[in-house]
């Protein structure tokens, strides 16, 4: 799948379970959630699991045909489902608008897939879908049930019909669907464009009856907690980013404490901030050193020799065990069998 494909490493984020505990539990905990996952185990999915696993899991609803139906069922049960953080945010923010600006940056924080975003424009307001990685169709089914949550948050705080609002979804036509949203007076455009709902910005003003300051308080310091995890994600590609660069330009691997120079922080803060991602400093290395490796060692005008130096190999045993590791071969092996490869 393209978007794990591109996620790389980053696949071993743990994320929370969120909309995928209550849909799995909607159609019995099947065997076939875990199809394509590194999940064991029958039955109820765990609290936390990888993004790539995210990912695998929505895949499997939808290529057993159930994205439809778990919209709907989104739409016409009485919680709003979405995971223990973004709940508080929706239940206890001052306004319309703080709940909003601060959903959108919970679901850009804890997911790496897709971002949304909150705009004004003269009378009217929007909320709008951006994917961050290549979903194809998932998009359609993702998106959806992103902005249903956020029509079910306007739906909270106004505790009236929806007869304002325009949702355009990509996701393609469904009478049931369709007649769910239709039965909130809502102005529904699926097969669309573009995803996004739209309503009167002063909306966005309305306040929260229920508002209770202590319980948004651990609302933000939640949030907060997010941002930071994301941080530290960002971390790690920017990490990759650097040792990469190197590599290339000087054939040197840059050591931990001169990352931490570069980022302005101690060696063991930016220790803990890369375990925190569940992504190791020398994992990152080897990839980096392995996708060198294997752009260099097809040329066969370069001698194995530079082709180590270059990829920050002090010498040809350690380079040679590398590759043995990586590929089931010695270095000259692995090229016999590129440049075969290529002549067939």
């Amino acid at each position: 799948m393209a978007a794990i494909a591109e996620l790389g490493s980053e696949g071993k984020f743990v994320v929370p379970l969120g909309v995928l505990g209550p849909f799995s539990q909607w159609l019995g905990w099947p065997d076939w959630l875990r199809e394509g996952t590194s999940l064991t185990g029958c039955g109820a999915l765990p609290q936390r699991i990888s993004m790539a696993d995210d990912i695998t899991v929505t895949a499997n609803f939808l290529e057993r045909g159930h994205g439809p139906e778990l919209v709907r069922k989104t739409l016409e049960t009485n919680r709003l489902i979405t995971g223990p953080t973004a709940s508080i945010i929706i239940r206890n923010a001052p306004d319309l608008e703080q709940a909003l600006a601060h959903l959108t940056s919970l679901i850009d924080a804890t997911n790496m897939n897709i971002s949304l975003r909150l705009e004004t424009a003269g009378e009217r307001a929007a909320v709008s879908v951006a994917q961050k990685l290549p979903l194809g169709a998932m998009l359609d089914f993702v998106a959806a049930i992103r902005l249903v949550l956020v029509m079910r948050t306007i739906e909270w705080f106004l505790l009236d019909d929806l007869r304002d609002v325009a949702l355009h979804l990509t996701l393609p036509h469904d009478a049931l669907v369709e007649d769910a949203l239709s039965r909130r007076s809502i102005d529904v455009r699926m097969g669309s464009s573009d995803n996004r709902i739209c309503f009167p910005a002063d909306w966005l003003d309305t306040p929260n009856p229920d508002y209770d300051a202590s319980l948004w308080h651990i609302a933000l310091l939640r949030l907060r907690k997010a941002e930071e995890v994301k941080g530290n994600r960002d971390l790690a590609e920017r990490l990759r980013g650097m040792i990469a660069a190197d590599l290339s330009a000087h054939g040197k691997v840059l050591r931990l404490k001169e990352i931490a120079a570069r980022e302005g922080v101690t060696v063991r803060t930016l220790a803990r901030r890369l375990a925190a991602t569940g992504v190791k400093f020398q994992d990152i290395v080897d990839q980096e050193r392995r996708r060198l490796v294997d752009g260099l060692i097809a040329d066969a005008s370069l001698p194995l020799g530079n082709v180590a130096r270059m990829c920050g190999y002090s010498n040809l045993s350690s380079f040679g065990r590398a590759v043995q590791q990586w590929h089931g071969r010695s270095p000259g092996a692995y090229r016999d069998e590129l440049a075969r490869d290529i002549s067939d």
